[in-house]
């Protein structure tokens, strides 16, 4: 009778290491998805202190208002006329290039970048595609602005299938375009 006692306290004490081991794998799982949401918190914020700069804010603003890319000698004109305006362009390439890269590597998410400056990354890349191409081709570098590239493509995915859903805020003439 009391080999049958010991089976039965080392069946319980089994037991109650396994449900502790299952509870001590959630507890931790969950701290690990805390942890992920802070870290997309926190590099998201870091991306829009760096959106905002002067610097930065002055080439999105020239871009929106004063770029016109006809042709890649046009724009070596403009490099000889004005220095500082022909960095513009390169400026935001590599910011949306960065951007594009944190999603790809999955350090942000697609959802917070689109949602925030999802029109901005669309209304660029239209801008910038030709001369993006004429850069790739230029410097022989068919890679320069490829994360940039994918980031409009998932964001107007993104962006279209929130239209889709009844988010009428994402149902833009840019996502339709595009």
């Amino acid at each position: 009778m009391w080999a049958s006692d010991l089976v039965t306290i080392f069946e319980g004490t089994a037991l109650i290491s396994a449900a502790s081991a299952i509870f001590v794998s959630i507890f931790a799982l969950i701290q690990l998805m805390h942890l992920e949401k802070h870290r997309n918190v926190e590099i998201s914020m870091k991306l829009f202190e760096w959106a905002e700069t002067d610097r930065l804010r002055k080439a999105f603003k020239w871009m929106d208002t004063k770029y016109q890319f006809k042709t890649y000698a046009d724009f070596k004109l403009l490099e000889e006329k004005d220095v500082e305006a022909s960095e513009y362009p390169f400026e935001v390439t590599a910011f949306f290039e960065q951007v594009g890269f944190l999603v790809e590597k999955k350090f942000v998410d697609l959802d917070v970048v689109a949602d925030r400056l999802g029109h901005y990354v669309v209304l660029n890349w239209r801008k910038l595609e030709p001369w993006v191409m004429a850069i790739r081709h230029e410097k022989r570098d068919a890679t320069y602005g490829e994360h940039f590239q994918r980031l409009h493509l998932q964001t107007v995915k993104y962006m279209r299938k929130r239209c889709e859903s009844g988010e009428t805020n994402f149902c833009t003439d840019i996502v339709h375009a595009a």
